[in-house]
């Protein structure tokens, strides 16, 4: 109705926190009377009614807000932003925030060619710590023990991973996701030290930055065109030189570790359910999955 916008004002408001970190009204989950305030109420309603008048195009709506000044300045943060709009609330900067636990698996998945984008089918049980079911299994429960996936089952995005109620998925767990016990409408947002540990220890994560490293092997023998190739997928640029030279600091320290020691080079690259690539030396792929995973962890 046009006389009661709430649901236009509630959608735009969604997809503008989706986008930009924080909605115009910071509570996306409420636009009701204990609800945050709109930052900017005239932005909100321009908004809506743009939707509501453009046949209720997402499509439309998202363009024109990825394409808006606001939403292509950038990210760096300067004292005086900082001291005027320290949560970003007035978008005097580009949006930075790390990204919801989905979607940082399923980036590393595609960026590596690992990805399967097949749609549809059965849930899957893809990598997993030991005992997380078991611990909080009932007994005769039919997920008292947790049989991972082999094949296309590791690799398929993460809306199709089988979730136990009261034993979510460890990394994304740590990674924020909510744990369905109960309704939610806008996720904790947090960095940590341990979701690093996620990011360049998890077997999913070691195995697509093998995945990519060997790409970019097979795509150059130029240290600058390999590393070129990698940020491209994972940052959509390339490295200042500052961010490459520390980059190439750690692949040639790993070179010569990985050169001394062969059983923990092989032990690296032989991480996940897929094979590495036989004609590429094997002390070289573990150190260029090394300098993916400090680039992928970002």
């Amino acid at each position: 109705s046009r006389q009661n916008p709430l649901t236009a004002r509630v959608t735009v408001n969604r997809v503008w926190g989706y986008l930009f970190g924080t909605g115009i009204v910071e509570t996306t989950e409420d636009l009701g009377i204990s609800g945050a305030r709109p930052v900017n109420q005239d932005l909100l309603d321009w908004q809506a009614v743009a939707f509501m008048e453009s046949g209720w195009d997402y499509r439309a709506m998202v363009k024109r807000m990825i394409l808006s000044q606001a939403y292509r300045q950038s990210a760096a943060l300067t004292p005086a932003k900082l001291e005027k709009d320290p949560l970003n609330l007035l978008i005097s900067r580009g949006p930075r925030y790390r990204l919801d636990a989905e979607q940082i698996r399923d980036g590393a998945l595609a960026v590596s060619g690992l990805l399967v984008r097949t749609l549809g089918g059965p849930p899957v049980r893809p990598y997993q710590p030991d005992g997380v079911w078991e611990a909080v299994a009932m007994p005769g429960s039919t997920t008292a023990n947790y049989q991972q996936d082999k094949g296309d089952g590791l690799y398929r995005r993460s809306m199709y991973t089988l979730w136990k109620r009261t034993a979510p998925p460890a990394s994304m767990d740590i990674l924020n996701a909510p744990s369905r016990e109960s309704f939610c409408t806008r996720r904790e947002r947090t960095n940590t030290p341990l979701q690093a540990f996620v990011t360049m220890n998890d077997p999913q994560f070691v195995e697509a930055a093998r995945q990519l490293a060997a790409h970019a092997m097979a795509a150059s023998s130029d240290k600058n065109s390999r590393l070129d190739f990698i940020t491209a997928r994972l940052l959509s640029r390339s490295f200042t030189a500052a961010e490459r030279a520390v980059s190439h600091r750690t692949q040639e320290r790993a070179f010569a570790a990985y050169q001394a020691d062969a059983a923990a080079a092989m032990a690296l690259i032989t991480v996940g359910d897929s094979k590495p690539d036989p004609s590429l030396p094997p002390a070289e792929l573990a150190s260029w999955t090394l300098a993916v995973s400090q680039v992928l962890n970002m």
